[in-house]
């Protein structure tokens, strides 16, 4: 199998990076080498000489400025696998997780830009999800194939939709801490900081750029836990108004091809507004209502065109 470089960013969560580190030794294909890029201030390393006793490489990098994107890109500098695995601090690999995701890459015969695999913690849909879902729908918020991209910008993310993936699939996009790529993509493309201050979504504007040249793959036998800390995650407000900046801005670099394609970006998000707006009148609380006014945020942002030039 291809050689492998495991990069894991890193911000003040060392329980979490024990345990990640902890299923990485675990593995029944071993990576060449792990690179941990440190954010915070690791006070100690854990299991660096466990895994250089096993004849894996161990890379520590402390850098100054923090953002999950220059730590992808720093680790990216620092590896020297053919294939580079981007993992989050707060996950636990399945044992054969590596082992799955390699032999995408050995079992085609043509090139394999990147892989990706499943949170397998992720909750299933509720009732009252289909509902949102199934509003959505027509107005092109939402798809019934996961992992596309749709005209308007709105992705059908893994796991949300009644059909989920079985079998090894080309798709559009993949997430950052379930991801990998073959060493030969960062020729061509990098992360962008354009995402830094306005929106959720770097993992797939890299990825989407990708995939419009070289094919990607998700293995839905990849599988890992995403203990994913709530204190790390935005609040309400601040977390829609990213989100739907992030969808501006996928829709903008990669979907829009003329003026024809406004109205089908506002039609998406009109669908999606309306949806939440369902969302609380059926099933109300504080944290949907704040989601509203993020929602808001965003588009007068985009309206008053303060959006990042791209």
């Amino acid at each position: 199998m291809h050689s492998a470089s495991v990069i894991i960013p890193t911000y003040h969560r060392p329980k979490e990076l024990r345990d990640c580190l902890e299923s990485l030794l675990a593995q029944t294909v071993k990576p060449l080498e792990v690179i941990v890029v440190d954010d915070g201030n690791l006070e100690e390393v854990p299991f660096k000489q466990e895994f250089l006793d096993a004849g894996i490489g161990f890379v520590y990098h402390k850098k100054d400025r923090p953002g999950l994107t220059e730590s992808r890109n720093a680790g990216i500098e620092l590896a020297k696998g053919e294939i580079i695995f981007f993992l989050d601090d707060d996950v636990i690999l399945f044992p054969d997780y590596l082992e799955q995701i390699l032999s995408v890459y050995s079992e085609n015969q043509g090139f394999v830009a990147g892989v990706g695999g499943l949170e397998d913690n992720k909750p299933p849909l509720r009732p009252r999800d289909y509902i949102k879902r199934a509003f959505e729908l027509p107005f092109l918020a939402w798809g019934l194939r996961e992992g596309k991209v749709l005209p308007s910008g709105f992705c059908t993310q893994f796991g949300e939709s009644p059909f989920p993936l079985r079998k090894v699939t080309q798709v559009d996009f993949l997430l950052g801490g379930v991801s990998s790529y073959h060493r030969d993509v960062f020729r061509e493309f990098s992360f962008t900081e354009r995402y830094r201050e306005y929106g959720l979504g770097e993992d797939k504007d890299f990825s989407v750029a990708v995939s419009r040249r070289h094919p990607l793959y998700l293995n839905p036998k990849a599988r890992l836990v995403h203990l994913e800390a709530t204190a790390m995650r935005p609040e309400d407000r601040r977390w829609a108004r990213m989100f739907l900046m992030g969808t501006y801005l996928l829709f903008r670099r990669h979907m829009w091809r003329g003026w024809w394609s406004w109205p089908v970006f506002w039609y998406a998000v009109a669908g999606h507004f309306l949806a939440r707006c369902l969302a609380l009148l059926l099933f109300p609380n504080r944290g949907k209502a704040e989601k509203i006014k993020g929602l808001i945020d965003a588009v007068t942002i985009i309206a008053g065109r303060k959006a990042p030039d791209l």
